[in-house]
């Protein structure tokens, strides 16, 4: 980051081939499955030109940018929300992106149905940090919380997920 604030372009090109696919998963996740995530994404980066004189050298770059992705992502809600009021549109039915180590719980349409009907705090706060790995520390900067909040949110969305994915499996016996 140090050497695309000091204007090389390669070190842009490095930074985006590492966390564009990241953080296009949580776009995805935030936006439900929407194709406007690819827009989010290119916005997310463009945030990130704009704003690379104030990055600061002593915190990790890829908490800095998930925090980018998801101010352009409430931006852009409020905006669609705006645009909706005068419009009276309706959004295509969302997908969610799978935990990886949620397999053992269900099929991948079992976990995103589940992670559907999870409330939007707790599956963020489980997917940034079991999907995309951020400490519970970075995802309280990112969101504007405690990291005990973070936490609690992940685990209780944890739980519900285990509860949901349980209450399938009964059914089905």
């Amino acid at each position: 980051m140090i050497r695309y604030q000091g204007g090389s372009l390669e070190a842009f090109q490095e930074i985006y081939a590492q966390l564009a696919p990241g953080v296009r998963r949580y776009l995805l996740h935030l936006v439900r499955g929407s194709e406007i995530a690819d827009d989010l994404l290119q916005e997310t980066f463009l945030q990130m030109h704009r704003s690379r004189a104030a990055y600061n050298a002593n915190y990790a770059v890829r908490p800095w940018v998930f925090g980018l992705a998801r101010n352009v992502f409430l931006m852009n809600r409020r905006a669609a929300r705006r645009w909706a009021k005068l419009h009276d549109s309706r959004e295509d039915s969302p997908e969610f992106p799978v935990l990886p180590e949620a397999d053992r719980l269900g099929s991948q349409d079992e976990i995103r149905r589940c992670m559907a009907d999870l409330p939007p705090d707790q599956s963020e706060a489980l997917l940034l940090h079991h999907e995309w790995g951020f400490s519970f520390e970075e995802i309280a900067g990112m969101l504007g919380i405690s990291a005990a909040a973070a936490r609690s949110r992940a685990s209780r969305g944890m739980a519900d997920l285990r509860l949901a994915l349980n209450n399938l499996q009964r059914a089905r016996a």
